[in-house]
């Protein structure tokens, strides 16, 4: 899995479990603050903002989200709680984290490599 994916993966939890609309993601291994903006798939985090998502509750504390982006990106997260797991199929990579606080811990399970990310952003409010 390509870093932009690991970035796209933190963008996305960061606002489904911390509930940030974020705006800039440090990554820690790179020792670089990127802004969403700058992100190669912006037009793709941009529409899971607003479209092409389908959440589903699992069981009782589980919720699934399904998301695909015009540009045939597709993935599936599995939340509970601060905790995620998840599938990306144009990369067929698995990767499992936590979210705690402003901190995103990604461990990308096909790789056996763990990312470490803080987003910066605004409450979302509903």
């Amino acid at each position: 899995m390509k870093a932009e994916a690991h970035l796209c993966i933190a963008y996305i939890v960061g606002r489904l479990i911390a509930g940030k609309s974020v705006t800039t993601i440090y990554d820690y291994s790179r020792s670089l603050e990127i802004s969403t903006e700058g992100l190669p798939d912006k037009e793709c985090l941009r529409e899971f903002n607003y479209k092409n998502w389908s959440y589903l509750s699992v069981s009782p504390g589980i919720f699934r989200y399904q998301y695909t982006c015009n540009a045939g990106y597709s993935m599936t997260i599995a939340i509970k709680g601060n905790t995620f797991i998840g599938y990306m199929r144009d990369c067929s990579s698995h990767f499992i984290g936590k979210v705690k606080g402003d901190s995103v811990y990604l461990f990308d399970q096909t790789h056996s490599a763990h990312f470490n990310y803080r987003i910066s952003g605004n409450a979302i409010s509903h």
